[in-house]
């Protein structure tokens, strides 16, 4: 499980996109769909930048299971 830290203003763009996935889509299990794609995407995305310039992205892994509340 990776973590990731954002600043405001990724953290708001992130947010942003997330509230449009959300609006586009009437049933819950279609919107929980397009989430899990989007962040699909922007992990591929972060992980192509790290392989592309070593040393600007550090990727770490949390040995700790994800909790869903």
């Amino acid at each position: 499980m990776g973590t990731m830290h954002f600043d405001a203003e990724a953290k708001a763009e992130l947010h942003s996109e997330a509230e449009k996935l959300i609006a586009r889509y009437d049933s819950p299990l279609e919107t929980v769909k397009a989430l899990m794609v989007y962040n699909c995407e922007l992990e591929t995305k972060i992980l192509a930048v790290a392989y592309r310039r070593p040393g600007r992205v550090a990727i770490g892994y949390d040995e700790t299971s994800p909790v869903v509340g």
